[in-house]
């Protein structure tokens, strides 16, 4: 303890204060660009509501009304929620994905996220339907009934494991997909695609067996069902509510609403016809709340007599809750890459190179300025070489080569005369002694300024060194926040060293550990400075030249690393050469240009 505190003493009175300029976010950092005003479905977890969007998931402190996203560079395990469920006797909040992966997070006093624990064995277990998308959680003691496109999947929240599947109830025992369910006494009642079943929730009643479940008459097209004032409700579609009593359907409240749905219950129910909120009492007495955000709603929640969080698919997540109803959904910023900068490039000789559509037979088309000379290089031998035609996307790089993707690999071509040539054929990389990608659809390029190059495939996200013969990285989603192994588009920001990431399950970007060269190397900043313990990230030295030498010594003059920089920017993972991590102390960084004539030199303390 004394060691570290004289050492951040040290560093404070050598170093000063540092300052990271133009860093967004800590180097191998992942950060989502996701659409949450697509709100789906709203969840109470006390101090916090928790929303989830499309493809998002925020919080908002119903305090303050500050707002927290989260997403798998969080620690979620997938993107794309289908429902919600909150446990306030655990503070459990189960968030089910559209391929059926469960999390089961669990929240602090605060109501954030302290551990997050992943439940996928539905994709594990075999014979099961390929939609596993979950419908409906509701729990019941410490017990989530959850309905799913197979049944009800009985769900223990302390062991995690499966207790029961309702799976063939419906009539002679076939299979059923369930969109909702509720209790009412010793019963339980599902809304399914066969109508709607209820069964008896006595311990000697096997609900497993198809005959145990009775069907019941319907009152219409139901949209969702609930426990509310003694007794199961139905919102009917273009009819209104009508309540189940002593085996009869009776309608309480009339609505020709053709998007009615129930939203809450408690002492109040809580209704949606899609443009309005409407709470009945136990007397059905109905009270209406109208908002111009209030455009299609999807879910809501009520947290007091009159306080609404209401989830709506175009507007986010609207609330009542801080004086009118306002939106209270993150800052939208980008959520993709548009237009996208890789349909037509410019070379160094001003010519245009664009991708043409298969419509027109696909390849590549090169076209001086006014458009009066043009060449189109396709798969012919001479004529181009492509390995395919189709073309997903173009790049120049550092050296003044053309890249293209392909829907059978990568390659270049190096442009110099390429409209007089006789013959022009397509340079492919070889890697692991075989073509780059050979015969498999490559979709999207980017160019970092030390000219390496990021690939997107349909399988993941690759970064090769600038002549793609070397693998450097690779991005899959299920080791990395990469919502989708299908890369759509790709742009790599220069002056962050941002990659933004386009795939049709949402953006994200990473920050790499490269970016803009400066012009000259006058300072460099190093960040994070100190490192303090826990810490397991790259340390940046930016501000660099391009192909900057950086020698990072111990104070007796021990070299313990060495790199270039990738465009302005280098970075240490904190091992030495021996690959063991450095120990704790003060380093020396020296830096100096690749052609010698510009030297910088900064201090590290290192915290463990």
């Amino acid at each position: 303890m004394c060691k570290g505190r004289i050492l951040f003493f040290l560093m404070a009175a050598v170093f000063g204060p540092l300052r990271i300029l133009g860093q967004v976010l800590p180097l191998g950092q992942w950060q989502s660009h996701f659409n949450y005003l697509s709100a789906r479905q709203v969840v109470d977890a006390g101090s916090k509501v928790y929303c989830a969007s499309y493809n998002g998931l925020f919080s908002v402190n119903t305090a303050n009304g500050e707002t927290k996203t989260l997403s798998k560079a969080n620690g979620l395990s997938q993107t794309g929620i289908s429902a919600m469920g909150y446990l306030p006797e655990t503070k459990l909040l189960l968030l089910a994905y559209r391929n059926g992966t469960i999390d089961f997070v669990y929240l602090n006093e605060q109501a954030e996220p302290d551990q997050i624990e992943t439940w996928d064995l539905l994709n594990q277990t075999q014979g099961l339907p390929a939609d596993k998308a979950i419908r409906r959680i509701v729990f019941r003691e410490n017990l989530a009934y959850i309905a799913t496109g197979f049944g009800v999947l009985v769900l223990d929240t302390q062991l995690r494991q499966v207790e029961e599947t309702y799976r063939y109830i419906g009539p002679n025992g076939t299979q059923v997909t369930v969109s909702d369910l509720t209790f009412s006494g010793d019963s339980l009642f599902v809304l399914t695609s066969q109508g709607t079943l209820a069964t008896s929730m006595r311990d000697d009643v096997n609900r497993q067996y198809f005959a145990n479940w009775k069907a019941i008459t319907s009152p219409g097209s139901i949209s969702s069902i609930a426990f509310f004032s003694g007794t199961v409700h139905a919102a009917v579609l273009g009819k209104g509510i009508s309540k189940y009593e002593n085996g009869i359907w009776k309608f309480v409240y009339t609505s020709n609403s053709p998007a009615l749905r129930i939203l809450d219950t408690g002492d109040l129910l809580t209704l949606t016809t899609g443009n309005s909120i409407l709470t009945l009492d136990p007397l059905y007495t109905v009270q209406t709340f109208t908002n111009p955000l209030l455009g299609s709603v999807r879910s809501g929640i009520r947290k007091e007599s009159k306080l609404f969080w209401i989830a709506d698919p175009k507007n986010g997540l609207v609330t009542n809750q801080f004086s009118i109803f306002k939106q209270v959904s993150p800052a939208q910023g980008d959520t993709t890459i548009s237009p996208r900068p890789d349909s037509t490039i410019t070379d160094l000789n001003g010519l245009a190179w664009t991708r043409l559509p298969e419509t027109l037979g696909g390849g590549i088309m090169v076209s001086n300025a006014d458009g009066s000379r043009k060449k189109v290089l396709s798969t012919s031998v001479g004529t181009g070489t492509l390995p395919a035609s189709k073309i997903n996307s173009l790049a120049l790089d550092q050296d003044g080569y053309v890249w293209f993707a392909s829907a059978k690999g990568v390659g270049y071509f190096i442009p110099d005369g390429v409209l007089e040539a006789t013959r022009v054929d397509a340079i492919l990389p070889i890697y692991g002694q075989r073509k780059l990608f050979n015969n498999e659809e490559c979709t999207a390029l980017a160019i970092e300024p030390g000219n390496r190059k990021w690939i997107g495939t349909r399988t993941g996200l690759y970064l090769f060194n600038a002549d793609g013969t070397e693998l450097i990285r690779k991005f899959t989603s299920a080791d990395s926040p990469l919502p989708s192994d299908v890369i759509s588009a790709l742009r790599f920001e220069v002056e962050t060293g941002l990659l933004f990431v386009d795939t049709p399950a949402g953006m994200v970007s990473y920050q790499s550990d490269a970016k803009a060269p400066a012009e000259s190397l006058n300072r460099i900043t190093i960040f994070p400075n100190p490192i303090r313990p826990g810490y397991s990230g790259n340390v940046g030295i930016s501000g660099l030249t391009g192909q900057s030498t950086v020698k990072i010594t111990d104070l007796a003059g021990r070299l313990v690393f060495e790199t270039r920089s990738e465009g302005g920017l280098a970075s240490w993972n904190l091992n030495d050469y021996t690959g063991r991590r450095a120990r704790a102390g003060v380093y020396i960084v020296f830096v100096v240009s690749a052609d010698g004539t510009g030297q910088q030199a900064g201090k590290l303390a290192i915290i463990n």
